[in-house]
């Protein structure tokens, strides 16, 4: 439990760095360049989290086949 309010703690400061770098970027050339790294850098952290969801999966499965046998 301490461990997913960790994940849900670091998600919330990535989100508020993303729109902060996003506010400066609008204010220094547009709001479209903040919009284009908003969008990237939430793909990229999405991707992040699935890729690590997948690993800890397999890392799960891996160690209930080694209790098994």
């Amino acid at each position: 439990m301490k461990k997913m309010f960790m994940t849900a703690a670091a998600v919330a400061g990535i989100m508020a760095g993303i729109i902060a770098v996003q506010m400066i970027l609008a204010q220094i050339f547009t709001w479209r360049v903040g919009e284009i790294f908003s969008r990237v850098s939430m793909n990229i952290l999405f991707c992040y989290f699935v890729c690590r969801l997948i690993g800890a999966k397999r890392k799960m499965t891996k160690q209930g086949r080694n209790a098994e046998i």
